[in-house]
C-alpha cells in the first residue's frame, strides 16, 4: 500500500455565469500521506474552500466547472467516478467539517438522529438500530459529549459543543480523509484550543489523514505536518512545517503572512499588513499573481509566470529564487 493517500494534480476550477468567469483554482497540485495533516493557508478568496469542495465533488451545480486535473484517493480518480459511486465515497472514505456548525446541523432533528442518519447511509447500513445507537454513543463520547445528550437539539448546545457534534458526524464512519474548513473560526480562543487538541488526538488515535483549511498560522503550527500556501487560486509555496516556519527562503506573500501575526516574544513590533487586495478572480494579472502587492516586484514578474524553485521538500513559486533570480 502506498504511503500517499491523496494526490491532486494540476487542478483548475472556474465558476461560470452568463456575465463572468471566476477563476477560483488555477493548476493546484499537492499530495497527502496517510495519517498526516496538510495545512491549506491563505486569505479569504484564495481558493481554499473551492479546492475542498472539488475534492468532495460538491461544487455548485451548473456554475462550478472542473476545467482540468486529477484527484486520486487511494489510487482512484474521483473526477472520473460516477455520482452514485462518489456518493458512497463521501462520508465513508472522505468527510468534511464545514465552516459554520450553526448551519451544518438540522435544527429540527436531535444530534443523535443526525449522526445516526450518516451511519445508516454508509458503512453501518446493514446494522441493527441498537448497533447504530451504540455507535452514536461511542462517537459522541469520543468527542467529549456525554452520550445522554444525543436526544438534545442543536439549539441546546454551545458553539464549541456544536462544533464537536459536527466533528462526531464527520468521524462516525471513520473516513480515511477528513477535510476541516476553518473549524475554529466561530469559537473563542479557549474553545479553539480544546477543539484543535481533540482533533489532533482523534487523528493520532484513528490514523485519519486531514486537510486543515485556515488563515491562522497559529492553527497550522499546532496541528499540521505539511503546509501549502494559496494565493489567487494557486499554491505559491509548500513544504514541511519546518520548511515554512524555519526555512530561509520564502515567497514574499508568505513573509507578509508572518509579518501580520502579533508577536508575544521579545520586543513588541508594529504589525506590517500586506499592502493592497487580492486580485479580482475574473481578471487575474499576467505573470506572477502577487506582483501588484509585492515589495520585490521585478519587470519579469509582470509578464512571466514564475517557475517552481525546489529545495528538497520545500517548493516556492517565485522569480526571486529561480534561475536568473533578480534582474537588477
Amino acid at each position: 500500500m502506498s504511503d500517499v493517500l491523496l494526490n491532486v494534480k494540476d487542478l483548475s476550477v472556474i465558476y461560470k455565469t452568463d456575465l463572468e468567469t471566476v477563476r477560483a483554482v488555477n493548476g493546484v497540485s499537492f499530495s497527502l500521506e496517510r495519517g498526516k495533516t496538510l495545512g491549506l493557508v491563505g486569505e479569504t478568496g484564495a481558493g481554499k474552500t473551492t479546492t475542498a469542495l472539488t475534492l468532495m465533488r460538491l461544487l455548485p451545480e451548473r456554475i462550478g466547472i472542473i476545467e482540468n486535473g486529477v484527484i486520486e484517493l487511494d489510487g482512484q480518480d474521483l473526477l472520473k467516478m460516477p455520482e452514485n459511486d462518489m456518493r458512497a465515497i463521501r462520508g465513508e472514505k472522505i468527510a468534511m467539517i464545514f465552516q459554520d456548525p450553526m448551519t451544518s446541523l438540522n435544527p429540527v432533528l436531535t444530534v443523535g438522529e443526525q449522526i445516526g442518519e450518516a451511519l445508516s447511509l454508509h458503512n453501518l447500513s446493514n446494522k441493527s438500530k441498537e448497533q447504530i445507537e451504540a455507535r452514536v454513543d461511542e462517537v459522541l463520547t469520543m468527542v467529549g459529549i456525554p452520550s445522554g445528550r444525543k436526544k438534545d437539539y442543536p439549539h441546546q448546545f454551545s458553539g464549541g459543543m456544536k462544533q464537536r457534534v459536527v466533528i462526531a458526524m464527520a468521524l462516525a464512519c471513520e473516513p480515511e480523509l477528513l477535510i476541516a474548513d476553518e473549524p475554529t473560526t466561530a469559537l473563542d480562543v479557549t474553545i479553539q484550543a480544546q477543539v484543535l487538541l481533540m482533533m489532533r488526538d482523534l487523528r493520532d488515535r484513528l490514523g485519519t489523514s486531514m486537510i486543515m483549511i485556515t488563515h491562522d498560522l497559529g492553527v497550522v503550527a499546532q496541528t499540521c505536518d505539511t503546509v501549502a500556501v494559496m494565493y489567487a487560486g494557486e499554491i505559491i509555496e509548500q513544504g514541511t512545517l519546518d520548511d515554512i516556519f524555519r526555512g530561509d527562503r520564502h515567497h514574499p506573500y508568505t513573509v507578509g503572512l508572518f509579518g501580520s501575526i502579533p508577536s508575544l516574544r521579545g520586543k513588541s513590533r508594529r504589525l506590517s499588513p500586506i499592502a493592497g487586495l487580492m486580485p479580482d478572480p475574473t481578471n487575474l494579472p499576467d505573470g506572477c499573481r502577487f506582483w501588484p502587492r509585492c515589495p520585490h516586484c521585478m519587470e519579469k514578474c509582470k509578464t512571466a509566470h514564475p517557475d517552481v524553485y525546489a529545495d528538497g521538500t520545500h517548493q516556492v513559486c517565485c522569480h526571486l529564487y529561480t534561475e536568473g533570480g533578480s534582474d537588477k
